[in-house]
């Protein structure tokens, strides 16, 4: 397709980053002050081996596997006869009330992310709800900005999620409610923007005729010749009213609470450890010495601590149990997991694609581990004597370009911030806010890249787009920073 620049974006922020390698020194901090090495610039045959080691490393691996499954359930799905059902029947039902729809989506998606930050698996919610947006007769970027960016401004305003909350309490040694008035102020005004933002912008997608037919032309030709049919990824009609859907919505929620509980760190954001306590009662039980139920559940970690390995196999298990439950013939169901998957391949390539520059901040390091970004972030927070609010924001900006996963990004700059200053609910909300600022627009954002090969959208027609709504967010986080300075 035509939506190629998302590629040149990310090929030109790898640029930047192998020529900077060439001009600036590597450097490691201790407290406030760096120590600088040589140079350790990133070589021609290094461009080549890097993406290759990326798309060998398992963790990108497994994102991948997910990202083709969520392909394949869906492929499974419309086997079903009855996914066709739901989806126009919402239509139907919001039909005349479509902006309702679209603010549903909004809240669903924002609250989940902020309160648990699995963006990767609430991407599974996506292909649902962008299905119904788009029989609505909203374009894709409408779609996209109901769906993936919701989840995105959900990660910007984190509430409880372990993988932002959960690390600045690990990293700062604080407890998971200091600053939640705070954290839950950014949140209400950052969704509560994108709603607003949503609503005013959305258009509906109308058909158009390819071409000025004649009289004649007219007599001849369909309507579905002369209109450009609207393409709704991983969507299938095919209607089977025969068929209930309940046991398809009903898989289908247990899969996600499953996935929500058993991927959420319950004991250390929440310090709740009833899933722990009850795998370690059922793994310790014996039946004459003998560990029954350990060997039953084999080698799995207790809910709380599972990873996108347990969700790939929570999706296996819910495509069985749909293939099960509504008969559907095996060549039928396999027809249609193949179909689910070659569909995300092209998705899960850009997996790989937009993690290429954290494989290589993470790799190509000095003999010491030294990287450039030490030396960078020094330029930017040694203008200043004092902890500042703005060199730190600009620092942290480089930063999560560099870093897409937030832990990476406070780790690597909690050495300064430990000298700098101990207030650590105003560090950690300004290190959230920056993070999911820059994830909403960087070409190394993840959920992003994904959300644009998987809805079409070029990024260009997404920075046009968002970056309104991105001033909005900036003078959001501006206003709370500023009262937790007051305060």
């Amino acid at each position: 397709m035509k939506k190629k620049d998302i590629l040149k974006a990310i090929g030109i922020v790898l640029g930047i980053f192998v020529v900077l390698t060439w001009l600036i020194p590597t450097g490691s901090f201790s407290g406030t002050n760096v120590t600088t090495e040589t140079t350790n610039p990133i070589g021609l045959l290094d461009i080549f081996k890097y993406p290759i080691q990326t798309a060998l490393t398992s963790i990108f691996i497994t994102s991948a596997l997910v990202v083709l499954l969520i392909g394949g359930l869906y492929g499974v799905i419309n086997k079903t006869g009855v996914y066709s059902n739901i989806v126009e029947g919402l239509a139907k039902k919001f039909k005349g009330k479509e902006k309702k729809f679209l603010i549903i989506t909004i809240l669903v998606l924002g609250i989940l992310s902020s309160l648990t930050g699995l963006v990767l698996p609430l991407f599974i919610l996506v292909p649902f709800f962008a299905a119904v947006i788009l029989t609505l007769g909203y374009n894709k970027l409408t779609a996209m900005l109901s769906t993936v960016g919701a989840i995105l401004v959900g990660n910007l305003g984190s509430t409880y999620a372990f993988n932002i909350n959960g690390y600045i309490v690990y990293f700062f040694q604080n407890k998971i409610n200091d600053s939640i008035w705070f954290r839950l102020g950014l949140f209400a005004l950052v969704i509560v923007s994108l709603i607003i933002f949503v609503v005013k912008t959305a258009k509906i997608e109308k058909k158009k005729t390819t071409k000025k037919a004649t009289k004649s032309e007219t007599k001849k030709t369909t309507k579905s010749e002369t209109k450009e049919e609207i393409v709704i990824p991983l969507y299938e009609k095919n209607v089977d009213k025969k068929q209930s859907p309940t046991a398809l919505v009903v898989i289908c929620v247990i899969t996600l609470v499953a996935t929500l509980v058993g991927m959420f760190n319950w004991e250390s954001v929440l310090n709740v450890k009833l899933f722990t306590n009850i795998y370690n009662t059922i793994t310790k039980f014996e039946l004459n010495g003998y560990p029954l139920f350990a060997n039953i559940l084999g080698n799995i970690d207790p809910m709380g601590y599972w990873t996108n390995t347990e969700f790939c196999m929570l999706i296996v298990i819910a495509i069985l149990l749909i293939k099960w439950l509504y008969n559907i013939k095996l060549s039928d169901a396999f027809e249609g997991f193949v179909n689910g998957v070659k569909e995300m391949v092209p998705v899960a390539i850009y997996v790989f694609i937009a993690n290429i520059l954290f494989f290589i901040i993470n790799s190509h390091v000095g003999d010491s581990g030294s990287t450039i970004f030490p030396t960078i972030a020094n330029f930017f927070l040694s203008m200043t004597k004092k902890f500042n609010v703005l060199t730190f924001g600009f620092a942290s900006i480089v930063g999560s370009i560099l870093y897409n996963d937030f832990p990476y990004m406070v780790n690597s700059l909690l050495e300064p911030i430990n000298s700098l200053t101990k207030d650590y609910a105003l560090v950690g909300m300004l290190t959230q806010s920056v993070h999911g600022l820059v994830m909403l627009i960087a070409p190394t954002s993840v959920i992003l890249v994904i959300g644009l090969k998987y809805f079409d959208v070029s990024y260009k027609e997404w920075f046009k787009n968002i970056w309104k709504y991105l001033l909005i967010a900036l003078i959001a986080v501006i206003i709370i920073i500023t009262i937790m300075i007051l305060v």
